[in-house]
């Protein structure tokens, strides 16, 4: 979750489909998670960010029964400025009630979290 200068939410809105999503991907095969995160979040949006913290684990399998996991993560920007990657057709910075709005679980869930997190490191596998 990419929170910015007014305690707002980065939210997405993919080319495929139209759902809004929360910037992030899958990782390279050599790469940390945090190189991950932060290659990902440039590429679809030419920011750079600081991680803050996790806020959140989930793993589940796929339609092909491969097996998935995410991990969403509190991170910071100064920066407003957003420059799409072909993956999206619109960005916008949003209160985060509407981003849970917007968003469907699990991502809507990390959302309600970091509104609601304490000075610990909560991971719920959902």
């Amino acid at each position: 979750m990419l929170s910015g200068p007014r305690e707002d939410v980065l939210v997405l809105r993919r080319d495929t489909d139209g759902e809004w999503e929360l910037p992030g991907g899958r990782m390279g095969p050599s790469e940390s998670v945090s190189e991950c995160l932060r290659r990902e979040v440039r590429e679809e949006t030419s920011l750079s960010l600081e991680i803050e913290d996790i806020l959140l684990a989930n793993s589940w399998s796929n339609d092909r029964d491969q097996d998935r996991f995410a991990v969403y993560y509190v991170c910071e920007t100064d920066e407003r400025a957003v420059s799409l990657s072909e993956e999206h057709v619109e960005s916008e910075w949003v209160s985060p009630s509407e981003a849970a709005f917007l968003l469907s679980s699990p991502q809507a869930t990390a959302v309600r979290l970091s509104c609601d997190r304490i000075d610990t490191n909560p991971v719920l596998d959902l």
